[in-house]
Formats: C-alpha cells, structure tokens, sequence
C-alpha cells in the first residue's frame, strides 16, 4: 500500500525524534549527576531513571499527526542498589553498609552516545529535506 506523501512531514517526525533523544539525555545526564548520590528527598539513594519512547507505524487507517516518537514515561529502575561497606559514611546502617545509586556510568555513557547518534540521524533528515526543496526550486525556476 502506498501512503499518500501530502499527510506525511518528515520534517515533524524528526523534530520529535530530535525532542525524544534530547528528553532522553536530559535523563542520563541527571543518572551521571546523581552516581553517588546516597541520599534523596524521598529518603535512600537515588535511582536510576530511563526514558521510555513510544511511537507510531505507518498502516492503513494511521493517522499521520501521530507519526513520529515521544516520551511516554521516565520510569526508575528497580534494579539493586550498590551497598559498600563504610562505616564512616553518614549514610550508613547499623552494620556499616551504604546504598550507593544504581547508576552504571559506562551504561550511561553508552547511552548517551547512542541518544547522540539518533539526534544526529534526525538532523540529517532535517538537512535532506531542506535540500531536496531547494532542489525542487532550482528545477522550477529554470
């Protein structure tokens, strides 16, 4: 089936790719921040959060203001949290022990640059289409 090319903007499907990877690390620059953070307002360590993206397929009967991807949520990641042994440590319990965030900076740093490698495709797509309308001028101005 071919869609029809009028309802489709790619321009405003990689603008909201562009508004997602920024959201996202937005995310893991606050992950990176708080690596050692021990202790939250809520009261513990802090927890690592992911940006959950969701988006559209194009298929028969979509609605094309819906294309393109967005954040449906910042969730925080139940995965155990990193207890060291220091008895020095404010935050310690009665045995010594510290929870420390479970924020892997290598996971983040991962992440991070494949958020910045989407940013970038989608740049890409936004320079594409600006050229092939400067290329369609060109072709009707001759």
């Amino acid at each position: 089936m071919i869609l029809p090319a009028a309802n489709i903007s790619a321009r405003q499907i990689a603008v909201s790719g562009l508004r997602a990877q920024r959201a996202r690390m937005n995310v893991i620059a606050n992950n990176i921040a708080n690596a050692e953070t021990t202790r939250t307002p809520e009261g513990g360590a802090f927890r690592r959060q992911v940006a959950l993206l969701r988006g559209n397929e194009m298929k028969p009967g979509y609605n094309p203001e819906k294309l393109g991807v967005r954040v449906s949520q910042v969730v925080r990641d139940t995965s155990p949290l990193r207890t060291i042994h220091d008895p020095s440590h404010p935050d310690a319990n009665a045995d010594g022990y510290v929870e420390f965030p479970n924020v892997n900076i290598a996971v983040e740093m991962a992440n991070m640059i494949s958020a910045q490698r989407a940013y970038e495709a989608n740049v890409a797509v936004l320079m594409t289409g600006s050229r092939m309308g400067e290329a369609a001028m060109d072709l009707l101005l001759r």
